[in-house]
């Protein structure tokens, strides 16, 4: 081989080097949604996030980085400073004329409209894994979803009750609130229970008769609610509660926060855990 042509290979090379190392700093995201941040992380992307919202908690390196502040507060201005190449922005959460701003930017921006079903999840990943060319590590994160989801389903075969539950969602006793459709409470059909109130869309304070009429089984809620009431005698404590079933066994069941209402990369596990805290006769012996 000639001086030169080593030489050409050399040099080719090092742009080949320079062109990637530059591809991975140059890639610098913001989130505005947990379930989003947590995505990203679950693709291996979690390094390039620069900045998201108060609600992204998980995981908890996400604290570290700067907050673009919580639904109405977070603005245009705040997010372009930060001069990120990639926005994935929550639709519903981030208000539609600070997207049409961020949008008009020039910057990539990513809006998902997030539901409740196990179809919205993977729509969710499918998009994020797209927009951060991880598409093979998508594909394997739907599928370790998948295979947490026929786990349950075998477990549900076993089950002999089919529990009623209402889904409650707290932060300590100001505001206590029912979580219908389009709600973290739509897992209750993944879980194998059923949803003790009727024709509740959204969130809406808990009503003290409604409640003791639903007489539910169980009352299913996130971990911070419980503990912000002071425990499972707290929550006995709430009016109503103490009257139904699951007051009267102390059938309270919580999982962490953002794994029971984000559905997303960790809803396999959210619902093989409540398949078992709802399904007792599941449990080890």
């Amino acid at each position: 081989m000639s001086k030169s042509s080593a030489y050409r290979i050399v040099l080719f090379l090092l742009v080949i080097g320079i062109s990637f190392s530059s591809s991975a700093q140059q890639l610098r995201i913001i989130t505005a949604g947990s379930a989003l941040t947590e995505t990203v992380c679950a693709l291996g992307d979690c390094d390039k996030i620069i900045a998201s919202d108060r609600t992204s908690l998980y995981p908890a390196e996400i604290q570290k980085l700067p907050s673009i502040g919580y639904r109405s507060s977070i603005n245009a201005e705040g997010i372009l400073g930060l001069k990120p190449t990639l926005i994935i922005a929550e639709k519903d959460y981030v208000d539609d004329a600070v997207l049409q701003q961020l949008a008009g930017s020039g910057v990539k921006l990513l809006i998902v409209d997030r539901k409740y079903t196990f179809d919205d999840t993977r729509k969710l990943i499918q998009q994020i894994a797209t927009a951060l060319h991880r598409e093979a590590e998508g594909k394997k994160l739907i599928a370790k979803i998948e295979g947490e989801l026929a786990e349950a389903r075998g477990m549900l075969k076993r089950a002999t009750t089919t529990p009623a539950a209402v889904c409650i969602y707290n932060r300590g006793t100001a505001t206590v609130s029912v979580a219908g459709t389009n709600t973290f409470g739509e897992i209750l059909p993944y879980v194998g229970a059923t949803s003790a109130v009727k024709d509740i869309e959204g969130y809406k304070p808990l009503n003290t008769e409604a409640l003791i009429a639903a007489n539910p089984d169980y009352l299913v809620m996130i971990d911070a609610g419980v503990q912000s009431l002071g425990g499972v005698d707290g929550v006995l404590k709430v009016p109503g509660v103490a009257q139904t079933t699951a007051g009267k066994k102390k059938q309270i069941v919580s999982l962490d926060s953002l794994m029971l209402t984000n559905f997303g990369p960790r809803f396999g596990e959210a619902v093989k855990a409540l398949v078992v805290l709802l399904h007792p006769e599941l449990q080890a012996k």
